[in-house]
């Protein structure tokens, strides 16, 4: 593929989900494109849909009530859409890796670690002998940085700490080489010590394979950390993407200000209350018309009650009535 292409598309994914009051939309029109080798940042309020997000690229919504209504996803030109179910498997661990939010939730509790590893590994090279994948999988765990992995493979998971448990799940994860890396929210359950010890793992495998990495977070100071790029999601949608550097520097949604505001700074008056965003991510049921960050938004007025369009430029794109690029 050429420079320009861009390993993974995603155009107008568009998600809902079935509940009792019928069909809520949880993604609408949601776009961005990652280069091979890219580190893109999805960051956002629990419920702004970015695990969703991953799901649906990787079509992994729960059946029957999760669909994609619209939207492609595009893997080096192959629309991932148009697949059958069979072809799909095909990609989830060879071309797509996965590391999920809670390691201890992801893994069997009643099975040691060499036989989910076993099986992990075998799934995508079956003409592995199970001393090939024994030998495969110890290759993995000292990778990722696990002492003595010889013992460890014949613990169970809840003999691991919090930061062993996700480094065997992103063993796991890159057991079949993808080209792209989704880690949905990798160190959120970990301490500040643990966490810094996995991004910089992540950091370090990227480098060696050349994967790109999709890092959803909560945490501004963990996209600063990793990324090279990052969008913001609010209710479903992205509401502003860009380089860390230029959206670090200057944020143009009132949503991103709303963020960066509400950080801890060492320069701020010690005790002083910090900013917050007022009020909460409105329900996917009950979305206001128009840019859905308007009721909670400072400068809103009344042509906030139709919907932004992305502007964008090489550097940047926002979707907001009251900013201009």
């Amino acid at each position: 593929m050429g420079g320009n292409v861009p390993l993974l598309s995603v155009d107008d994914l568009s998600v809902s989900f079935r509940t009792e009051r019928g069909r809520a939309a949880v993604l609408d029109g949601v776009s961005f494109e990652l280069q091979a080798g890219e580190t893109l940042g999805l960051v956002g309020e629990s419920g702004c849909g970015k695990s969703v997000t991953s799901l649906g690229i990787t079509r992994l919504l729960p059946k029957p009530s999760g669909q994609i209504d619209r939207g492609s996803v595009r893997l080096d030109g192959q629309d991932l859409m148009e697949l059958p179910a069979f072809e799909m498997q095909k990609i989830r661990g060879p071309r797509i890796g996965m590391i999920f939010q809670d390691a201890m939730t992801a893994l069997n509790p009643v099975q040691r670690l060499s036989r989910q590893m076993d099986e992990s590994i075998r799934l995508h090279a079956p003409t592995l002998s199970r001393a090939q994948a024994t030998d495969r999988a110890l290759e993995l765990l000292t990778d990722v940085g696990i002492p003595s992995p010889e013992l460890r493979l014949n613990d169970y998971p809840h003999q691991l700490s919090g930061g062993m448990r996700q480094r065997v799940m992103i063993a796991m994860a890159l057991s079949a080489e993808p080209d792209l890396l989704i880690a949905d929210e990798p160190t959120t359950a970990l301490d500040v010590t643990v966490q810094a010890q996995i991004l910089m793992l992540i950091k370090r495998l990227q480098a060696e394979r050349g994967m790109a990495v999709i890092f959803i977070t909560h945490d501004l100071g963990v996209v600063a950390q990793v990324c090279q790029r990052v969008a913001v999601m609010y209710a479903g949608r992205i509401v502003e993407q860009g380089s860390v550097a230029s959206l670090f520097s200057d944020p143009k949604h009132p949503y991103t200000q709303g963020l960066f505001n509400s950080i801890p700074h060492l320069d701020r008056v010690p005790l002083t209350p910090l900013p917050t965003i007022e009020g909460q991510v409105p329900s996917p049921m009950d979305m206001p018309p128009g840019c859905r960050f308007a009721p909670r938004c400072q400068h809103a007025t009344a042509a906030c009650l139709t919907r932004p369009v992305l502007q964008s430029n090489p550097d940047r794109a926002v979707a907001c009535h009251q900013v201009s690029l």
